[in-house]
């Protein structure tokens, strides 16, 4: 054999050799991407003058952040609290500012309370921009007139705004009182099966046992496989997994 057919061949196995080491690896990264889980823990109604700080310190015990959906008038009434989210890091989005049901009489009485909400969050973060916002009760809640519930859904779309529920309830705030266990249990339950989680917890002033259950939560997350993020970290391709699981913008179509 000539030593040009030799190099030839040797060029021949090289190409070959790096298509199939390219290609695998192509292929594992994207079954990685597959099978990589993303849980979203949040928190409504907070910040609160006991237990916010409580869940900062777990939080930062396990080195992860959360998404805390703040009441307005909670955070006028704890500024240090408001204050601690702030330099903790933490994602802050609107939730409500008075989180009265009253809000719910009609389309402008909501937007009225939003703005409200959000040039609170401003005057502590200096951030403009808030484009994920959770509904008092859920963007389906039985307590509003259904029709001005849907006008308020359709103008948080309009504004360029989505509105976030949870594929995970706590069942924190079933009851006055909610057992750990329970508490713990109802999130192992629900996080079985599930891509992405998006938990619900509430940062309330009566919610101890929500901050007794949030150590072992976190750990039984974290041992699922799951990495924690937060709505300021959200990729475009997360973004649209929760819209098509109907989590974000649970009722799209503008009707």
């Amino acid at each position: 054999m000539n030593i040009r057919r030799k190099i030839c061949i040797a060029v021949l196995i090289v190409f070959l050799c790096s298509n199939f080491f390219n290609t695998e690896a192509v292929n594992a990264l994207a079954d990685n991407e597959k099978e990589k889980k993303i849980a979203f823990l949040t928190f409504d109604d907070g910040p609160c003058i006991n237990n916010t700080q409580k869940i900062i310190d777990i939080l930062k015990k396990n080195n992860i952040k959360a998404t805390f959906f703040i009441v307005g008038q909670k955070a006028d009434e704890n500024p240090k609290a408001m204050k601690e989210l702030v330099s903790s890091g933490m994602c802050i989005m609107p939730h409500t500012y008075s989180h009265e049901y009253k809000i719910f009489k009609t389309l402008n009485d909501y937007e009225n309370d939003l703005t409200k909400c959000i040039n609170t969050i401003e005057k502590y973060t200096g951030k403009k921009k808030f484009v994920y916002v959770r509904v008092p009760g859920g963007s389906d809640n039985l307590v509003s007139n259904r029709y001005v519930l849907r006008d308020i859904r359709n103008d948080i779309i309009k504004q360029g705004r989505y509105y976030v529920d949870w594929n995970v309830s706590s069942g924190d705030a079933t009851a006055h009182y909610v057992p750990r266990d329970k508490i713990i249990n109802n999130v192992k339950e629900q996080c079985t099966d599930k891509k992405i989680a998006v938990i619900l917890m509430h940062d309330a002033y009566y919610k101890k046992t929500t901050v007794e259950s949030l150590d072992e939560i976190i750990k039984y997350v974290k041992d699922k496989g799951y990495t924690f993020k937060t709505f300021d970290e959200i990729s475009d391709a997360e973004k649209d997994e929760l819209i098509r699981i109907r989590v974000i913008n649970r009722k799209q179509k503008i009707d």
